[in-house]
């Protein structure tokens, strides 16, 4: 299980970082500058890998002509570092010395990031980058505004960047459920035919279900928590989620983010059994590439929650290794 892409470099890369041999993700971000979303997706995952390695990178400038590579890993691996400490749960959850610790080590991402954003002016990604900064340092949202403008002035279209976006008008993160679903509904509306952008709006709704359903629990409300369940998916909602889906399956064209737009997609259409049809027709495109967080994680352990999932629709599961 891991890994939602399509992208065997990628594979190699991030099992080497993971070892401690960073020149090898440096190569795969060399490889990047012309595609947005392949070096978006591939600083997502090696950034990852290298969690607890930002020094091991900081260490790669000395004597380097080329440092924008460099600074942009840097500043999105101290992010991903920043947000180990705090931990997934709401914020509620993580206690004030962990707050602290989160806040001290995040703030160490934005020099690189803005330097990274200075030496390659033309490139989406740090700003893409300082979304995810921003919202883990609670700018005001005049601020967030202003970095969402400097993302889509270089790129329209940004899988990456939508979803960050999208986290960052969500209510759980001061936004509201409106602001969160209009940003939906114009990345579907912006997408072109056979992007698979159109999956924000999945994720918009698999965002507000799990978020009335937490609150629901917390209320002690079970009966509304089942009536609710039940009843969400009208004939409007279905409607609109099947002509988002068709606007990307129709006139699909290879894109770095497929495995997650289907990862999305068959987790909203599972929740309704009479699209479980369209439930089984993505997730059987995804192998055993399942990654970390959204939209599993939304339910539990993201490995065990997909595998039920397969099991709900009657997809053997993968077997270990395929992909």
């Amino acid at each position: 299980m891991g890994r939602p892409w399509n992208d065997i470099a990628l594979d190699a890369a991030v099992e080497a970082v993971e070892e401690g041999y960073l020149n090898a993700g440096l190569v795969l971000l060399g490889e990047t500058h012309r595609d947005p979303e392949l070096r978006s997706l591939r600083l997502d995952a090696l950034s990852r890998a290298a969690v607890g390695r930002s020094q091991g990178i900081a260490d790669l400038l000395a004597g380097s002509r080329d440092r924008a590579d460099i600074l942009l890993w840097l500043g999105r691996t101290v992010i991903d570092e920043a947000w180990v400490i705090r931990g997934a749960g709401f914020s509620g959850e993580t206690g004030e010395d962990r707050f602290k610790m989160f806040f001290a080590t995040l703030s160490g991402a934005h020099e690189p990031l803005m330097e990274a954003a200075r030496l390659r002016p033309y490139d989406p990604v740090p700003w893409e980058s300082m979304i995810w900064f921003a919202l883990g340092m609670q700018f005001d949202r005049t601020e967030e505004d202003e970095i969402w403008e400097e993302t889509v002035a270089r790129s329209a279209t940004l899988f990456s960047a939508h979803w960050a976006r999208l986290q960052a008008l969500s209510e759980k993160w001061g936004g509201s459920h409106e602001e969160m679903f209009s940003h939906a509904r114009e990345a579907v509306a912006l997408a072109p035919p056979g992007n698979p952008l159109t999956s924000m709006l999945a994720l918009a709704h698999l965002e507000y279900l799990r978020a009335e359903e937490r609150r629901l629990v917390v209320e002690n409300k079970m009966v509304a928590y089942m009536k609710f369940s039940m009843r969400y998916f009208s004939e409007r909602v279905v409607g609109e989620l099947k002509e988002a889906e068709r606007r990307w399956t129709a006139h699909a064209t290879a894109h770095p983010r497929d495995l997650e737009a289907h990862h999305l997609f068959g987790a909203v259409f599972i929740r309704e059994a009479g699209t479980h049809d369209l439930a089984a027709r993505h997730l059987r495109q995804v192998g055993n590439r399942v990654g970390r967080g959204a939209p599993w994680s939304y339910l539990g352990d993201p490995a065990k929650e997909f595998a039920a999932a397969l099991r709900r629709l009657r997809i053997p599961l993968p077997q270990p290794g395929a992909d």
